[in-house]
């Protein structure tokens, strides 16, 4: 796996090994972000199940100017370090090893904004629509705020609200990919 564009193009990075973790392919990566665009001025981002650190580390690669990093997992917590490490980004992530809903709490009392939200959890979990609302009801979003989220088909159901649109989906065997945007 590798950074896709940016100050850090083509730089690799570490996953875990075995299939406790699936990084997103680099092909969803680079259609996820020519979606969300291909550089940022800046922005807030919130990875709430980094696995790898590959998402977060992309968007600030491309422009973002912090990255929140969660994951519960011991061995996920030292690959995404040393992934942050290696790219020299310590002072522009902040990362958490606990659960998210923990993570999300803590997030809110501080009150953070986010900009971007990554939302890849792990196959098993119906989490998504609890996470959604929850940032939504506290919120940690704003009018323009990019959720993106990978879940298997019969874990989420994707749908469009008053606070929801739809930007894009991508349908696959198993799963699907989709970018909420936050209505004004």
């Amino acid at each position: 796996m590798r950074i896709i564009a940016g100050k850090h193009r083509s730089r690799r990075l570490e996953t875990l090994p075995g299939m406790n973790t699936r990084p997103m392919l680099d092909a969803k990566k680079e259609a996820v972000f020519n979606v969300l665009g291909p550089y940022f001025q800046g922005g807030i981002v919130l990875d709430l199940f980094g696995g790898s650190g590959a998402l977060s580390l992309e968007a600030l690669s491309r422009g973002c100017e912090f990255s929140y990093v969660v994951d519960q997992s011991r061995e996920a917590f030292r690959v995404i370090q040393k992934n942050v490490e290696a790219l020299g980004e310590e002072e522009n992530v902040r990362l958490l090893r606990m659960d998210f809903r923990a993570a999300l709490t803590l997030l809110k009392n501080e009150g953070v904004i986010f900009d971007y939200v990554f939302l890849d959890p792990p196959f098993r979990m119906k989490v998504i629509g609890e996470i959604i609302a929850f940032l939504i009801e506290n919120k940690m979003v704003k009018a323009g705020t990019y959720i993106v989220c990978q879940y298997l088909k019969e874990n989420f159901e994707a749908k469009e609200s008053a606070k929801l649109k739809i930007v894009k989906k991508y349908d696959y065997k198993k799963s699907e990919l989709t970018i909420f945007e936050i209505r004004t």
